[in-house]
């Protein structure tokens, strides 16, 4: 597990970087190219580049972002019928169904990677193989370690923002309570921010993300 290359890998190139935020801020544009350019990543990681591939053939990103939705619409489908039937179950039920979950992740993780890899959504929809590829102990390793950075560094991003905008808005509003609707100004832009600041972070962390667990699932 490459801890530091993964880190590394989104500052690689800044113009790529720099593109790739962009787009991950455009409604719509963002689905249809970011999930492609993920798969392209995941990719050359597995091939043992440690290069940011750059954004071009945005023809080829569209088809294969559509398919990357289409596995994980899949994907999903399969986890609530799963999910569904073992919340059923009595008393255990819910436990079971929380176990479910933790268990798809590393499966539909596994599928993005085969998706990557072989570019068949039929390959990438295989349970039983997914399942297979999946119980490597370096891949479990990286997707945990993956899962748990990202999740610190989002949260931290997410409770700095959430503390600036209180510590800006609520002494306005414990003052005079009436001006809340004239704030809603502000309170959009806030909203706003948040959604660039979250959709940019995303990119990174993305990356992140997948380098490291592709690089252990080469």
């Amino acid at each position: 597990m490459d801890l530091q290359t993964a880190i590394k890998k989104p500052f690689g190139d800044m113009k790529t970087l720099a593109i790739g935020m962009i787009l991950m801020i455009i409604p719509l544009v963002n689905i249809l190219t970011i999930p492609g350019y993920i798969l392209k990543l995941a990719s050359k990681t597995m091939k043992g580049d440690k290069k940011l591939p750059k954004f071009e053939n945005f023809g080829e990103l569209v088809v294969d972002s559509l398919k990357a939705i289409v596995t994980l619409f899949i994907h999903g489908i399969l986890f609530t019928i799963v999910a569904t039937i073992l919340a059923f179950i009595p008393i255990i039920g819910p436990i079971l169904a929380f176990v479910w979950m933790i268990v798809f992740m590393f499966i539909m993780v596994s599928g993005v990677l085969t998706l990557a890899k072989t570019k068949s959504i039929v390959a990438a929809i295989n349970v039983p193989e997914l399942v297979k590829k999946a119980m490597k102990p370096d891949f479990i390793i990286a997707v945990i370690v993956a899962a748990i950075i990202s999740m610190i560094i989002s949260g931290l991003v997410s409770g700095i923002l959430i503390a600036i905008f209180g510590a800006a808005l609520l002494p306005t509003l414990m003052v005079d309570p009436a001006q809340l609707m004239n704030m809603l100004g502000a309170l959009l832009g806030a909203g706003a921010i948040f959604y660039i600041v979250s959709a940019v972070l995303g990119f990174v962390i993305y990356v992140f993300f997948i380098t490291l667990v592709a690089e252990a699932y080469k």
